[in-house]
């Protein structure tokens, strides 16, 4: 009995030993990566830390962060940042995982205790930068709020806000036995409002690395939760905006509402009365919305332009629902070319032809012959015949009728990459092959 005791606490501290070197040898790898990441980021950001700390339920991370960016005068403060796992087992195995090019099951991302001045340089700045690409379909909040446009740090301020506060963590979890990646997201900011997101996604099969990952996913929508709940802000906002219209809080309400829907209206989307309903609830009550999706069968979001838009809610088995009460009518209709335009989306006007040279017989002479100019066309081609053109200028039309022009980037597993050109720079898009109509190369 006594050797048995003996083996039993021989072990017990063998095991404690061992976990002590395991967690030194990570607490030793995460600082030098934590040290090499604050090197390579000095030349934008000064960034200093408390500690190091690896944690038996699976997590490792950094305390007591300071970030002080170098082009404003501000700072971030944060409590801790850490990569969670399961389980302290499912760390030390994705450390291989990684090293061999594969996917860890499950990873997530927390960020815990943000703190951020509503006096400082980084809201301004980007308050600032919002405004150079501001759309139709921006800063809808703040409609109706007398002469407020939009809400940025100093208009917080006056709402009483001195700071942001807040947390937030994402991850994703691989579900093989289902072939399912689930996504999810937590945040919530204090006195402001709380999110979450729970997006579940089907899989052919699980990949095998991170770069089959990367070239093969192809998103199917399984299941979507979405719940957003008030904590404060709605009555705050409602407050501000009343005074800066001089209006009664009811009449304010009333006009922001109208407001937003008469600009969503006019650019393209029309909500049902069941929808601008709920809005308005949510406004005046604060509360919770929640937005539900189970389809019937696994969807490819990318394809929802192809239904129309009453069939949408259908495919998706959506419902939605403020402070539990059900809302009925989630009928919504929209028209492309006419939200297209508001976000300046549109592919730039063809250019005009170089007109042909004009030349007389006083000009002709008979020196030596130099190559004729050649002036490049549009030539239509097969869809299949797409992969030979690659860095060439090319027109596209796909089944809905909207057309674009831009540079092809690549084809590969029936989808095509095209950068278009638009005011203020360009943008990357994904087409199906199998969605365009009509193909024609410059050449």
């Amino acid at each position: 009995m006594r050797k048995l005791v003996s083996i039993v606490i021989f072990l017990v501290v063998a095991a404690a030993l061992l976990a002590v070197a395991t967690g030194g040898y990570l607490w030793y790898g995460a600082k030098q990566q934590v040290d090499q990441i604050v090197a390579m980021a000095k030349p934008f950001a000064e960034i200093s830390y408390g500690s190091v700390a690896i944690s038996p339920s699976g997590s490792v991370g950094v305390r007591r962060l300071r970030v002080m960016p170098k082009f404003v005068n501000d700072s971030i403060m944060i409590g801790a940042i850490q990569l969670n796992f399961p389980n302290f087992l499912a760390l030390l195995h994705a450390r291989w995982q990684l090293s061999q090019n594969q996917l860890p099951e499950a990873l997530s991302l927390s960020f815990q205790d943000v703190e951020l001045s509503l006096s400082g340089g980084i809201l301004g700045a980007a308050t600032a930068n919002a405004e150079k690409t501001r759309s139709p379909f921006d800063h809808l909040d703040a409609l109706g709020c007398g002469p407020v446009t939009a809400f940025g740090a100093a208009e917080w301020r006056e709402m009483g806000y001195t700071q942001f506060v807040g947390a937030m963590e994402i991850g994703y979890r691989i579900d093989p036995k289902n072939n399912m990646l689930e996504l999810r997201m937590e945040s919530s900011s204090q006195n402001w409002a709380a999110l979450h997101l729970d997006i579940g996604l089907g899989l052919t099969r699980p990949p095998e690395s991170l770069a089959e990952f990367a070239v093969s996913f192809t998103p199917k929508l399984a299941k979507l939760n979405f719940v957003l709940r008030d904590d404060g802000f709605n009555q705050r906002r409602n407050a501000y905006c009343a005074a800066k219209a001089g209006k009664p809080l009811p009449d304010y309400l009333a006009d922001h509402v109208q407001q937003v829907a008469e600009r969503l209206r006019a650019n393209g989307v029309l909500l049902s009365p069941g929808l601008v309903a709920a809005y308005q609830r949510y406004l005046g009550e604060g509360g919770t919305v929640m937005i539900t999706a189970n389809p019937p069968a696994l969807i490819n979001p990318a394809e929802l332009h192809e239904y129309a838009p009453a069939d949408i809610v259908k495919l998706l088995g959506l419902r939605m629902k403020v402070n539990e009460a059900e809302v009925t009518d989630l009928t919504v209709d929209w028209d492309a070319a006419k939200i297209t335009k508001a976000l300046n989306l549109e592919s730039e006007p063809e250019p005009e032809p170089e007109p042909e040279p004009k030349t007389t017989p006083a000009t002709v002479s008979p020196s030596p012959v130099v190559a004729e100019k050649i002036y490049q066309t549009y030539h239509p081609i097969p869809v299949g015949e797409l992969s030979r053109h690659v860095g060439k200028v090319v027109k596209l039309r796909t089944t809905n009728g909207t057309p674009y022009r831009g540079t092809l980037d690549a084809v590969m597993e029936g989808m095509i990459r095209v950068t278009v050109r638009k005011s203020g720079g360009s943008a990357m898009l994904s087409l199906r092959a199998s969605e365009i109509t009509e193909v024609a190369v410059l050449y």
